[in-house]
């Protein structure tokens, strides 16, 4: 059968030629019979014989024309035909164009792949930067300025052209203007300090140096460290998001922070969002839990878990939380899975330039919910979090004491400043069982003990201890009356909770004093004029 198609198209290929060959003989011939070329005029005949030579002429033409054309149409007929002919016959023998097909999906491949060089990237980055200072009022600035921030939320590399182009100073310029105003544009500010956030513009700290919050992992003991913030902010008479430059948390301590920092929730608010949270997400029949952790690895329904977050957090991106000047720098830590392990993944408010000093990963492009997702997806728990093709898992499997993380991103943040104060909650620790004396461990001592390991904080509070001064960092972190699990959604288990956490703030009610007094420490006057005289050189200059 293929012999006989392959057969059938060569021959079908020499009719093709034959017949046009002829119908271009064809053409030439019948024209030159039917309509011969003119013999030379003599010069000796008659004026009437030359004047009707050329009516003869144009008529033989048309009737030319005329022929031609339906030599073409004939031909275009038999064309169309063959096109059908070979259609059918590599339906028959199945086989197709292949040069043909190749050529279009690499056109087609040509149209979707944008190779982004730096020459490209600088021109984009300067188009966009000069359309924003030639706009001539406050709406077309706004609009462009927008377009600006979304261009470098995705393409944050453009900030290696920003320093060039002077965007930040100009920025700073308009922000200026616009607070001399009698009547200040709000929206159009926080628009300003959106891109002046993704330029990498950091202001300085409110205080004498840097403030850091950090606050580790633990399920719902996050009620510990709600517990403790509320007394600080009792001592400081201001909400929390004031009294820190940075907060960091991870796991449970990324709910709160996104909650403090990135929507200025109050901290009976969050209390009770942490008591209904329990008593919806951690309520779970044990035999649907087990054939869940069987199926899906989660004992949990996560879907569940993300409906409550997006209905409690909505669809505001992280670098949203900048349009407000008093508004901290924040991060939520994740664990990125790769192929020999774990790497530490920041979700942040914030841009940074990527150097050699910069050691961990991060954006700022991704929703509130989807960090806080990321962070929270503690195995057995919660399903893994698949976000842009990687996987998540909670941050607390590598760095459930971020504390260390977050000094990192203050230096910077702030290279020039020095730190003012460290406070690193954590959520609460079991009391020592000075009376094991067993030779042996069950299976579940074996496992709890290897959790504990994984997830401990102790190891980097040592560490930062003998590093920091003692005025600076203050470590927060209770022994608990009890074994408080993750998922603790007792009544009567979570109010013991909270009495241990009240019976340590009582207890340790000297450190909480010292922590308010050093958080209250203001810039002094020389700082405050050399700030200024920073920002005058940054705008004019």
């Amino acid at each position: 059968m293929l012999i006989s198609s392959q057969s059938l198209v060569k021959k079908s290929t020499l009719i093709k030629n034959s017949v046009i060959y002829c119908s271009q003989s064809t053409n030439v011939s019948l024209g030159s019979i039917l309509f011969p070329e003119p013999k030379p005029i003599d010069k000796n005949e008659t004026p009437s014989s030359t004047s009707s030579a050329p009516q003869k002429s144009t008529t033989k033409q048309q009737a030319q024309n005329v022929v031609s054309s339906a030599a073409d149409a004939a031909v275009n007929v038999l064309g169309a035909g063959w096109d059908a002919l070979s259609a059918v016959s590599n339906r028959i023998t199945g086989l197709t164009n292949l040069p043909r097909k190749d050529a279009i999906t690499n056109k087609q491949l040509e149209s979707i792949v944008r190779v982004v060089t730096p020459e490209t990237l600088g021109q984009r980055t300067k188009s966009l930067i000069d359309s924003v200072k030639a706009a001539s009022s406050t709406l077309s600035q706004a609009t462009r300025i927008e377009e600006l921030s979304n261009y470098l939320l995705h393409q944050p590399d453009g900030n290696y052209f920003t320093k060039k182009e002077r965007l930040v100073p100009y920025l700073l310029y308009l922000r200026r203007h616009e607070y001399r105003k009698s009547v200040v544009d709000k929206a159009f500010i926080g628009i300003i300090n959106e891109c002046l956030t993704l330029a990498n513009y950091v202001q300085e700290p409110r205080g004498k140096g840097i403030r850091l919050l950090s606050i580790d992992g633990g399920g719902m003991r996050g009620l510990v460290s709600i517990n403790a913030l509320r007394r600080i902010e009792d001592l400081v008479g201001e909400p929390v998001y004031k009294l820190f430059d940075y907060m960091s948390g991870v796991s449970t301590g990324a709910v709160i922070t996104a909650m403090l920092g990135g929507f200025k929730v109050s901290l009976d608010e969050c209390e009770e969002i942490y008591k209904h949270f329990s008593s919806t997400v951690f309520q779970r029949n044990k035999a649907l839990g087990i054939s869940s952790l069987i199926t899906s690895q989660s004992y949990y329904d996560t879907k569940n878990f993300e409906k409550y977050l997006r209905s409690r957090m909505g669809e505001r991106l992280m670098v949203k939380s900048s349009l407000d000047a008093d508004s901290p720098k924040f991060s939520l830590i994740s664990a990125l899975t790769v192929p020999n392990g774990y790497r530490l993944f920041l979700f942040r408010n914030y841009s940074i330039l990527m150097s050699p000093h910069a050691h961990y990963d991060g954006t700022s492009k991704y929703k509130v919910w989807e960090a806080v997702r990321a962070s929270t997806c503690a195995p057995g728990y919660f399903e893994e979090y698949l976000l842009d093709g990687n996987v998540f898992q909670d941050g607390g499997l590598i760095a459930n004491n971020p504390t260390s993380i977050a000094l990192h991103e203050c230096k910077l943040l702030w290279p020039g400043e020095d730190i003012q104060c460290v406070v690193s909650l954590g959520n609460g620790r079991p009391t020592p069982d000075v009376a094991f004396q067993s030779k042996s461990m069950t299976l579940k001592q074996k496992l709890s003990s290897l959790v504990d390991s994984v997830t401990n904080t102790e190891t980097i509070h040592v560490c930062l201890h003998d590093l920091l001064p003692t005025n600076i960092y203050f470590r927060l972190n209770p022994f608990m009356s009890a074994d408080f699990v993750l998922d603790e959604h007792r009544p009567e288990r979570i109010e013991q909770m909270l009495r241990d956490a009240q019976k340590y703030i009582r207890q340790n009610e000297y450190k909480f004093l010292k922590l308010a007094q050093q958080l209250t420490r203001l810039r002094s006057p020389l700082q405050r004029l050399l700030d200024k005289l920073k920002k005058f050189i940054h705008i004019y200059t």
